[in-house]
């Protein structure tokens, strides 16, 4: 056992990582298992909903505007000073446990605001569009309003709670957040099926929102983490930290990386939805959660080393930081690159196991594999992006909305002059040739210029 266990820390592989990869290999395997069940139980017009809701939902960066993300930063860099005993006392300086209590408070009140607008606006939001859509008129017995309205609301439940795993992420107990997206990997999926296999169709993504929701609860509370954020709450707060003055002037560079993301990665289903149709926004959503799960399951091996990365800085171990980010990045591109060959592979032989050709719910030829070669690109991208941000600063700001709105002009004129192929190739060119060389530029710069500080 523990040769396995030397042999899997030499290729990166820890509590946290094992976790949270192996989440996203059930997530993975399950997601074969959607595939069935949607290809099943829903038709082509409504799988393009289905895909489509969850494209609308990702307009949450708009309202949360990447906090979650600082408030990692930040709870990390006070963490870093603090141990706690058996009962989950903080003991250090009082200086950084009272900035910690006040980082608790204040995001806590904060996505209370937000996750309440979020649900009034995207509601209405999704309400207006799926009304007025070219397939609304074409699909008009297709059931989604009410599955719309219950999956708003349980969402902004989830994003509620986003604070509170960003917090815990913070504490550098990084396992049990891996944990409870272990098993959300697990029985999200499992609702989703049994709500297909029953019939309520697109119901069933509430029902796996609600699942998320409950598996949260019950596991935060369950491994004590509730209890230790009770008592850092209840500490002075004699320190406070400033939103105005310290978290904005971060996050509002954040926020706009990340709004420049959903032009980037988001906006290809409901374009595909408007100008093509729910059929084909059906397969670039079939097609985007395998990709999605492939970048999500090689990119754990990156973000479970974040609040590592930012322990170092606030140490200022920047050998040892420069060390392990480049090892986890050949080993998180390794990782992707098989994927990736095993995933092209599969779908030229998935409808053996299959009684009806499931292919057809898939983008094929020159997209797909253009698809594909981004997703390289965009997991070298991520890693920059993350790796600068452990400083607490957002240099890739200016790039980001520059990028976004190149990507966004794209979408609208290519998919409307040649579709689903004139998007997937103006996307890939401008991620894969102008960002990254962009984006690595900007990494050796400013990791020259901090560390020199």
């Amino acid at each position: 056992m523990n040769y396995v266990k030397q042999k899997l820390k030499q290729i990166g592989i820890d509590a946290s990582i094992a976790y949270s990869s192996g989440g996203r290999i059930v997530q993975g395997l399950t997601g074969l298992g959607s595939i069935y069940f949607i290809g099943t139980f829903l038709s082509a017009q409504e799988q393009g909903y289905y895909f489509t809701f969850s494209s609308l939902l990702a307009l949450q960066v708009f309202f949360e505007l990447g906090l979650h993300n600082v408030i990692t930063q930040f709870a990390a860099h006070e963490n870093a000073h603090l141990t706690y005993d058996s009962d989950y006392n903080a003991m250090g300086p009082n200086e950084y446990a009272s900035r910690l209590a006040s980082i608790l408070r204040l995001s806590t009140k904060i996505f209370a605001w937000i996750s309440t607008l979020f649900w009034i606006v995207i509601t209405i939001a999704g309400y207006y569009f799926f009304s007025h859509s070219s397939a609304r008129i074409e699909d008009c017995h297709i059931d989604w309003m009410l599955p719309w309205i219950l999956l708003s609301f349980l969402s902004s439940i989830n994003l509620f709670l986003s604070p509170v795993y960003a917090i815990v992420m913070g504490l550098k107990r990084v396992k049990e957040i891996s944990k409870i997206r272990f098993l959300q990997s697990i029985f999200m999926p499992l609702s989703v099926w049994l709500g297909l296999i029953i019939g309520i169709k697109l119901y069933a993504l509430a029902l796996s929102s609600l699942v998320s929701v409950v598996i949260g609860l019950i596991y935060l509370n369950k491994q004590h983490i509730i209890c230790q954020l009770k008592k850092i709450w209840k500490l002075q707060s004699s320190y406070t930290v400033s939103y105005k003055n310290e978290i904005f002037p971060l996050q509002w560079k954040v926020a706009l990386s990340w709004v420049s993301g959903y032009f980037i990665y988001q906006l290809f289903n409901p374009i595909l939805f408007q100008y093509v149709g729910a059929e084909v926004a059906g397969q670039m959503g079939m097609t985007m959660q395998v990709v999605n799960a492939i970048q999500a399951f090689a990119f754990s091996w990156m973000s479970t080393k974040i609040p590592i990365y930012s322990t170092y800085i606030a140490q200022r171990r920047y050998e040892l930081l420069d060390i392990l980010f480049q090892k986890t990045l050949k080993q998180m591109l390794s990782v992707c690159l098989v994927i990736i060959i095993l995933f092209l592979v599969t779908l030229q032989y998935i409808d053996v196991f299959f009684p009806f050709r499931i292919s057809n719910r898939f983008i094929s030829g020159m997209p797909l594999y253009l698809l594909c070669f981004s997703i390289i690109s965009n997991q070298i991208l991520s890693s920059y992006a993350n790796y600068l941000r452990c400083y607490k600063r957002e240099p890739l700001v200016v790039m980001s909305v520059i990028i976004a709105a190149l990507c966004a002009v794209s979408a609208f004129v290519c998919t409307s002059s040649f579709g689903m192929t004139g998007l997937v190739c103006g996307y890939t060119v401008i991620i894969s040739f102008i960002e990254l060389p962009w984006a690595y530029a900007i990494y050796k710069n400013k990791k020259r210029e901090w560390q020199q500080l």
